[in-house]
């Protein structure tokens, strides 16, 4: 999964008309659309704010508006621009304030999807990686060894609890839960639990 690793904001001027492109990130397509109209609320002079999304674990929901350019010169360029880099979750708007001068459908659809390539490069990509969070109850003489285990696997240890056990919380990639699982079953000869708490990108 591939998304941005910093929202920004980059400026680009062609025959006068000033193009502002913008990255957010976002989760949802509620969010999207209410980040949308926030902006257009908080510059109401501009011409025009043309946008494209792409939301979920396979960038599955995507959508675009025109914003009242001509159809398909504005919103699709945006959205290619997404699909081309794989990026999910990333919402990318393209404000423009008319210069007067006309740039013809071409001209639009290259303005758009270069100020929408442009953000998504200062926006710096960052791929993410399904990881799963899980709790382990550690006899103490064993603590040693689970963090060796985990040190080589890619895992970390994100907290301890103090007590009959040591109940450890931990961090590693999914692709080696089932590993671990034999791992800590092997350690704890039966005897400890775990839990899984979660699965999420990061």
């Amino acid at each position: 999964m591939r998304t941005i690793s910093r929202e920004a904001e980059i400026v680009t001027e062609i025959k006068r008309s000033r193009f502002i492109g913008r990255s957010f990130l976002q989760s949802t397509p509620d969010e999207a659309l209410a980040l949308i109209i926030k902006l257009r609320q908080a510059e109401r002079d501009a011409t025009h704010h043309c946008w494209a999304y792409r939301l979920g674990r396979e960038g599955e929901q995507a959508r675009y508006s025109d914003d009242g350019e001509p159809r398909g010169t504005a919103g699709p360029p945006i959205l290619e621009v997404l699909k081309k880099n794989d990026v999910t979750n990333v919402v990318l708007v393209v404000t423009r304030y008319y210069g007067g001068i006309k740039l013809g459908t071409g001209g639009l659809a290259r303005a758009y999807g270069d100020a929408a390539k442009r953000v998504l490069e200062e926006s710096r990509l960052k791929d993410l990686r399904l990881t799963a969070d899980i709790e382990a109850a550690v006899p103490y003489p064993l603590l040693g060894a689970l963090e060796n285990y985990l040190a080589g696997e890619g895992g970390e240890i994100t907290g301890k609890t103090f007590g009959e056990f040591v109940r450890v919380r931990l961090r590693l990639p999914a692709d080696r839960e089932a590993d671990f699982e034999e791992y800590y079953a092997r350690l704890t000869a039966g005897k400890s639990s775990l839990t899984v708490l979660g699965r999420d990108y990061r």
